[in-house]
């Protein structure tokens, strides 16, 4: 694990390479905005597989969060070395390295923490255990938003090190079963979820598949079949 920005200044030179930063996502990101109570309070996000920035860039530009502070973490090191991303200085603290890496303790100190699109770069083994690290040690009154596709999402790397294989497909009663307080669903069917403390007791029932057949078309039977609405973009509260 490798800090390359501090209190948004470089701390390393920028990275001169054919490598480009990447990490697009069709993840419901907006959601960040209806999750907490009061949006004027102060708020610490970590934003993990922040790819080119795009969730810190919204914070910003929103009049009701731009006071908000952004860290973020990526596996891909142009990510982090970033010269056009560091110079507007959006991200606080940025971390090369990957989440489960990262140290514990420091969990604690964010409000939201988001790892979207990420949790099906990794097998399922790693999948489980960030999961339940996250839930486990992050503050009691913190939120975890997860986005993932409900599918087994073909995509493989795209440049060396991209981390951008999908090893994992998610159904959403996987999801579901860690009763999440709102969801959300865009075209091509990733979901995202807001989960808080209580789903650490519900871990045991995330179980992900390796199996590449798991279509959209399966994905969609199973929203279909456990009654969850699927309107792309539109945020869903549950209980």
């Amino acid at each position: 694990m490798f800090q390359t920005v501090k209190d948004y200044a470089a701390t390393c030179p920028f990275l001169e390479s054919t490598l480009q930063p990447e990490g697009g996502s069709a993840a419901p990101k907006g959601m960040i905005f209806h999750i907490v109570g009061d949006n004027a309070a102060p708020i610490q996000v970590m934003d993990i597989g922040f790819g080119t920035g795009t969730l810190g860039q919204m914070i910003k530009d929103n009049p009701t969060s731009r006071h908000w502070v952004v860290d973020g973490l990526d596996g891909f090191e142009p990510n982090c070395k970033n010269r056009d991303l560091i110079e507007k200085k959006i991200y606080r603290n940025i971390w090369h390295g990957l989440a489960q890496d990262f140290a514990p303790e420091q969990w604690g100190d964010y409000q939201i923490i988001c790892l979207f699109d990420v949790i099906e770069h990794l097998d399922i083994v790693a999948a489980k255990s960030l999961l339940r690290t996250l839930l486990e040690t992050m503050g009691q009154q913190a939120l975890l938003l997860v986005s993932t596709p409900l599918w087994f999402y073909p995509q493989d790397s795209q440049q060396s090190g991209d981390l951008e294989e999908h090893q994992i497909g998610v159904p959403v009663t996987s999801m579901m079963a860690l009763i999440p307080t709102m969801y959300a669903i865009m075209h091509p069917l990733v979901g995202g979820f807001a989960l808080n403390k209580n789903s650490l007791d519900y871990i045991e029932f995330f179980q992900p598949t390796t199996d590449r057949n798991f279509t959209i078309e399966k994905g969609l039977a199973i929203i279909k079949a456990v009654g969850m609405q699927y309107i792309p973009g539109t945020l869903f509260r549950v209980g």
